[in-house]
């Protein structure tokens, strides 16, 4: 299929910037009916490069568009500031997340056994374990997460020892469990995806897309461009449902007793610990409907006696803050965007966004429903 229509962005028009290819291991190419094809992925976070992996690997030509691509391509989107945990936060718990994040987690596993190392791609595998009480459901993804392990209340307060919880946990009303899953360090891991999309002939391209998706020009187009899907920022598709969730969290120096990340919701509130490799994340907050990204000094204090009350001391003991990251979670209500429609031109227009706070835990899943969704429609 081939689409010719009015010039702009697109496999025939001009290019602001190109960045030169580079190298990239573990390929995983998967043959479909497309081979051939264009395709114009909007946004580099890393739902975007994900995806556009993801569609090479299926045959098609692809270029990504982005506002950054040179100087730091991590400032301005979420993902650049992430904390890198896999595991499904602010977006809905179905059946279909579940399956998503199942499907990312084996694709990191995947990237862990290709022959490149922490350093090549920022990906390590961590013990994992979270408290709440009053309990919260058990995640529809546990059925299929070969590590996941129910903890008693007497197993929870062990991992305080010598020093039990200051925080009630209520007997017949908690949910604690334990698994291994991935955590990234995501300034690592995004260039790690830039590498492996230009090693394929991919091409980055920075251009703001300011009008509908539907003026590029290939023959599969993908919205991944996360909150700039907001009516407030006029964005592509003009999505109501989108709104932005303040997260703010601070980095602390790395510590070699600290291995684990953990999560606790207790007493009406709720703390994180997330050792990422280049720093350890406390956090956080998540305010709904908040734009300023500037760091708030009375929420960092609020972040250390949350963290204080409610982790085991051992982690929280001698904090030394070396740094603060603020960004926008890209929240859609009513779920995550992952749909296709047909242009009357025959081209295919693919949403893959509003993930909210778990692009890295659902991009893989994501990427490949991308790919299914674009060559049922082209077939």
């Amino acid at each position: 299929m081939r689409w010719l229509g009015p010039r702009g962005i697109g496999f025939r028009g001009k290019v602001e910037v190109q960045v030169a290819r580079g190298s990239g291991k573990g390929c995983r190419r998967v043959k479909c009916s497309a081979s051939g094809d264009t395709a114009i992925v909007v946004g580099a976070g890393v739902i975007g490069l994900c995806t556009a992996v993801r569609l090479q690997e299926s045959g098609y030509s692809v270029k990504c568009l982005a506002e950054n691509i040179g100087g730091d391509p991590n400032q301005g989107v979420a993902s650049g500031g992430a904390g890198g945990l896999w595991f499904p936060y602010l977006c809905e718990s179905t059946e279909r997340t579940g399956r998503w994040a199942n499907e990312t987690r084996r694709a990191y596993e995947d990237i862990l056994s290709n022959g490149t190392k922490f350093e090549e791609n920022g990906v390590a595998v961590k013990d994992i374990w979270q408290c709440y009480s009053p309990a919260d459901e058990i995640p529809p993804w546990a059925g299929d997460c070969p590590t996941f392990e129910l903890l008693t209340k007497s197993q929870v307060e062990e991992k305080y020892y010598p020093h039990k919880p200051q925080y009630e946990i209520m007997e017949n009303d908690f949910l604690a469990y334990q698994f291994q899953a991935p955590i990234v360090q995501v300034d690592i891991y995004l260039s790690y995806l830039r590498r492996l999309f230009t090693s394929m002939g991919g091409e980055l391209v920075q251009h703001r897309v300011d009008g509908p998706i539907e003026a590029l020009e290939a023959d599969v187009l993908v919205n991944c461009a996360g909150i700039g899907n907001a009516t407030h920022l006029q964005g592509l598709e003009q999505d109501a449902l989108m709104k932005p969730v303040r997260g703010q969290i601070i980095h602390c120096k790395n510590r070699e007793h600290i291995t684990e990340a953990v999560t606790i919701g207790g007493d009406g509130e709720s703390a994180y610990m997330i050792p990422r490799g280049d720093v350890i994340v406390y956090g956080g907050t998540s305010d709904e409907n908040q734009w300023d990204l500037d760091v708030d000094q009375d929420a960092v204090q609020d972040i250390i006696r949350r963290c204080k009350k409610l982790l085991p001391e051992a982690y929280t003991r001698d904090m030394e803050v070396v740094g603060h990251w603020v960004g926008l979670r890209p929240y859609r209500e009513q779920g995550v965007s992952v749909e296709a429609r047909s242009l009357e031109d025959g081209r295919v227009v693919v949403n893959n966004y509003g993930h909210g706070g778990s692009g890295f835990t659902l991009c893989y899943g994501c990427a490949d429903e991308v790919v299914r969704l674009a060559s049922e429609r082209n077939a």
